[in-house]
């Protein structure tokens, strides 16, 4: 478990680190279906894990991310859509598909946004120095993204999950930082007295204290 939740870059709040990962449960996801074949997986298995803050996360595969089809497939379809045009987009994916029409063409545009904004925008930074790639804007887009996936592999898909806790076209969300520690008595060290009581006022024999209260109505 411990390689498990370190491989998906999970971070304990408390501890810092995977070391505590223990298994908590699996589930499992309905379908996720591979765009370029239209092969459909069943019952995908996630791995759970329990940490010691408490917090139970997921360990999701490396090709599987928030929607229902693999990281690769997105890309790939993203990948005609800029080089092809939305028409050839859909004609491809026709092609892997067993009838229906797998995914609308609002999808395709929305996915066309998540690339542009969560891989080409911030997971390259991080990717490119690996794969040996450079983007430019000077360059047609979908050569770029059929590049990329030429020698995108699932080590690397991983390795990226584990330094940064999310897949290539999941939105970057920051870090929980561990809980401040708070002091512990040290051995041999006396506990810090208790603030004296106030006080008190001594009055001469036979006073009395001043009445506080309100005086009764007049009549």
């Amino acid at each position: 478990m411990r390689d498990l939740a370190t491989e998906a870059g999970l971070r304990c709040g408390r501890c810092g680190s995977a070391r505590c990962a223990g298994r908590h449960e699996i589930r499992r996801r309905k379908w996720v279906m591979d765009l370029s074949t239209g092969e459909v997986f069943e019952g995908v298995p996630i791995v759970r894990v329990k940490l010691c803050d408490g917090s139970t996360p997921s360990c999701p595969p490396a090709e599987l991310w928030r929607g229902r089809s693999t990281v690769s497939s997105v890309i790939e379809t993203v990948s005609h859509l800029e080089s092809d045009g939305l028409p050839a987009a859909r004609e491809w994916l026709m092609y892997g598909s067993h009838g229906d029409e797998p995914v609308s063409d609002r999808t395709l545009r929305r996915w066309r946004d998540l690339v542009r904004s969560r891989l080409i925008g911030s997971a390259l930074a991080w990717l490119g120095p690996r794969l040996g790639i450079s983007w430019s804007d000077a360059h047609n887009p979908g050569e770029q993204l059929g590049l990329f996936l030429d020698r995108l592999t699932p080590e690397v898909l991983v390795a990226f999950r584990a330094a940064t806790g999310r897949s290539v076209l999941d939105t970057a969300t920051p870090r929980p930082r561990p809980p401040r520690s708070s002091s512990r008595p040290i051995p041999g060290r006396l506990a810090p007295a208790p603030p004296p009581d106030p006080p008190r006022v001594l009055l001469p024999r036979g006073a009395r204290l001043r009445r506080t209260g309100r005086d009764p109505p007049r009549r």
